[in-house]
Parts: C-alpha cells; structure tokens; sequence
C-alpha cells in the first residue's frame, strides 16, 4: 500500500511538471527571445561555483531561486531555519543583491521567502551620432514566497511566486511569475534527482512591449561521497538546462570537496553558454555562519563574474 502511495505521488508530480512544460514550450513558440534575465543570474556563491548545477543538490534559502522542493532537507528528516545575502558583480556594471530566507514548519512542510534586485548602471542615452547625453540605470526587482511539502519520506514538492518589476529610464512595468520543483531520493544510496520549471508568468507592457519572462527547466542528479580517512565529503552534482524561448540547451556538472564540515572547495563547468565555462569558488563555516565566495571565468571581453555570500542557519 505505501509504495503504490508512493508511485501515484512521483507519477502526479511528474506529470505537473511535465504539463507545465508543455505550456511553457507552447507559450515560447510564440515568440522570440526572452527579457528580464536577472531571473537567469545564480543567486548563491555556492551555486555560481558549481555552475549552477543545483536542481537537486540546492537546499535552504536558495532553494527559492533554484528548485523550491529543496527548502526541505532530503535524507534525515529534519527542520531548518536558514537566512542567505547575496551580493554579485557581473558583466557590464551588473549588480545583484539577494535576501533569502527558509524556515521548517514540522518536517514535511517549509516556507521561504526571497528578495532579488539587479541593477545595471552607467548606461549612455544616444539619441543621435556624437557624444552621449547622459547616463542612466536600469532596475529588476523580484520578491518571492515559497512553499514546499514532503509527500513521502522520499518526495518533496515545492512552488514558488512572485512579484516582478522592472525600470527602463522612466518606463516602467510588473507582473507575475512562479515555479515548481520536484526533489526524489531514488532507490540508489544516497543519489537525488531534482526538476524544477521556472519564471512561469507575463509582464505588463513597457511602453509598447512586454518582456517574456526567461522560462526554464531544470533537470538533474547529486551524489555525495565520503572520505573518512581525510576527514572529508563529497558531492558531485550534474544539470541540463533548457532555455525555452531561447531554443537553447545547457549542461552544467559542479563539484563540493568540505573538509572536516567546516571548509570546501567547490568547481563547476558550463558546456553550450557563450558567455560561461569555468567557475571556482569556496567557503568557510563558523559556527551559525557561512561565508561563500565564487569566481566566474567569462567568455571573451565579458571580465570576471565575482560573488560573496553570507549564510546564518540556526
């Protein structure tokens, strides 16, 4: 009886984000290429080090950008309470803040919450050939709640919504988008599969147009190993990444190397990005506190992506 729950709770899962897909890919036919893509940017130094490979190695706050299914802990049931700053700089004056947060209620539910704001600065107004006429910025502003639940001891489910608004020079314009995410413990030790179909959701029109918002999914695994004799844990995570609107397929593999649970090395690669390959990165923990930090290597004259993070878990 508790495995044939079981099955019908993986097969409805899936079969959501299947059908979610199936929007979402009809929704991209319909047009070009997408706007806002803060929505694209990882929002953790632990995540940008791996490349991104998160869809089911991600937990805590950054479950709310990568695959909310992760603000519950897989394995060992267990509550978490969890805030994460984020702080990016990236190509052409790109800044990026994040807030996050992720508290358990019991052990098969939890909440998040999430704060993303990027700015781009320094851009020149040319309204005609010669010198500019000035500068001005432009501003994205996601604010999210999440929710998720675990179905079984080795399903969980989450969705995430938000509020979106973005500013061009004095145009303005906002709408909505959400999430969903599955997480599966399968039956091979240890070994976790993640989907997760992101930036479901429209804009209003700014000015004439709307943006499309950047609508996503991820596939992937995680695996952990361990070393007892160096005192140290490993996780290897592997993502496929497909870019709806873009008609563009990513792959994304990243690994964790923590010694003694208090320092870890991590490094990831981006295959089919023409902006993106290599990236490193690591951390240190300190009692309730973590400091992450990730390098990214990035394609041509695009410069270095840098990204400093600060995690408190209680």
């Amino acid at each position: 009886m508790q495995r044939s729950v079981h099955t019908a709770w993986i097969r409805f899962a899936v079969s959501t984000l299947l059908l979610s897909g199936i929007s979402v890919q009809t929704a991209a036919a319909e047009g070009g290429a997408s706007g806002m893509a803060f929505l694209k940017l990882g929002i953790s130094a632990r995540g940008v080090a791996m490349a991104d490979a998160m869809a089911a190695s991600v937990s805590g706050a950054s479950a709310t950008y990568y695959n909310p299914a992760g603000l519950i802990p897989g394995g060992e049931v267990s509550e978490i309470a969890e805030i994460s700053l984020m702080h990016k700089e990236w190509i052409q004056n790109t800044r990026t803040e994040f807030l996050g947060a992720a508290v358990g209620l019991g052990t098969d539910n939890a909440i998040g919450f999430s704060l993303n704001t990027t700015t781009v600065s320094d851009i020149e107004i040319r309204t005609r050939p010669g010198e500019s006429q000035g500068t001005f910025n432009t501003r994205n502003l996601a604010i999210g709640v999440s929710y998720a639940h675990r179905f079984t001891e080795d399903v969980r489910a989450g969705v995430s919504a938000r509020f979106l608004y973005e500013q061009i020079l004095v145009d303005e314009a906002s709408g909505i988008g959400g999430d969903i995410g599955l997480m599966y413990d399968t039956p091979v030790e240890g070994l976790t599969a993640g989907l997760a179909i992101a930036n479901i959701g429209a804009m209003s029109a700014l000015r004439t147009e709307s943006s499309r918002l950047p609508l996503l999914a991820r596939a992937g695994v995680a695996y952990p190993l361990s070393l007892s004799a160096a005192e140290a844990d490993i996780l290897l995570s592997a993502d496929i990444l497909h870019l709806f609107r873009e008609e563009l397929t990513l792959g994304a593999v990243g690994a964790e190397v923590t010694f003694a649970r208090l320092v870890a090395v991590r490094a990831g690669y981006q295959a089919g990005s023409e902006g993106r390959g290599l990236s490193l990165g690591g951390g240190v923990q300190y009692g309730l506190l973590t400091f992450d930090y990730a390098f990214s290597r990035l394609a041509g004259e695009l410069g270095n992506g840098h990204t400093l993070a600060l995690g408190i878990r209680f």
